[in-house]
């Protein structure tokens, strides 16, 4: 995997922010609007954290996630799905054991280097027209050469509360003091992550998310992608 500075031939939305502000729920729906890619770096963690596992590996096991990364096909599917070695990856991906042990991985700088790599490998597939990217980084380290950069802010309390309700609305048991405990948490050990942490860039456009409809949202991130220079 080459070290070099990623090649960017088509055009590049991201969104970032922190845990909880609703960009994966707007990267999806944007994505989706303009017939792009949608890139959820989030799953790809977790796609690397479960192969890990699912190897009889510690989630800290740095040479084995890499050499799940250089020796197997991680690829990204058009709706923020990942494939590895064929196999498309769904809610497995999303078990609490997996919740426990992705954090673990994600710290590690060079298994996270070389996601990003393979992350930007998927701008070379022919069907991409285009792609929409949301995480925590995904315009300050993924993709520094996006063409339209957004972070997504919510104050802590509002997405405290949102996540307490979508538990809730879902069936699944939530103390609201615990989910604002949990996203302080989240905060913390991301503020720690260097040039990964979500930042608002010098070149970025705020999205302020706690207001707005998802419809809204939406909208305005279309008009900003719409005026971009042709």
């Amino acid at each position: 995997m080459s070290g070099g500075k990623p090649v960017q031939p088509r055009i590049v939305v991201t969104l970032d922010g922190p845990s909880g502000s609703g960009k994966s729920t707007l990267a999806r729906q944007l994505a989706r609007e303009l017939g792009w890619h949608y890139v959820d770096s989030g799953a790809w963690y977790r796609a690397v954290t479960w192969a890990v596992l699912n190897s009889g590996a510690a989630a800290c096991d740095e040479a084995k996630a890499l050499g799940m990364l250089s020796q197997n096909s991680f690829q990204c599917q058009p709706d923020g799905l990942i494939s590895f070695d064929g196999k498309v990856l769904g809610p497995e991906i999303r078990s609490t054991e997996i919740d426990a042990a992705v954090s673990d991985l994600a710290d590690l700088a060079k298994v996270r280097i070389a996601i990003n790599e393979t992350i930007r490998q998927q701008l070379q597939v022919p069907q991409v027209k285009g792609v929409v990217a949301d995480g925590r980084d995904a315009g300050s380290v993924i993709f520094p050469l996006a063409q339209l950069k957004v972070y997504v802010d919510v104050p802590l309390e509002t997405r405290a509360l949102r996540r307490h309700q979508q538990n809730l609305s879902s069936d699944i048991a939530s103390d609201h003091a615990a989910v604002l405990q949990s996203l302080v948490d989240r905060d913390d050990r991301d503020a720690l992550r260097g040039k990964s942490a979500p930042v608002i860039q010098p070149d970025s456009r705020v999205l302020d998310n706690q207001n707005y409809t998802i419809e809204q949202a939406v909208g305005c991130l279309l008009e900003w992608v719409k005026a971009l220079p042709a």
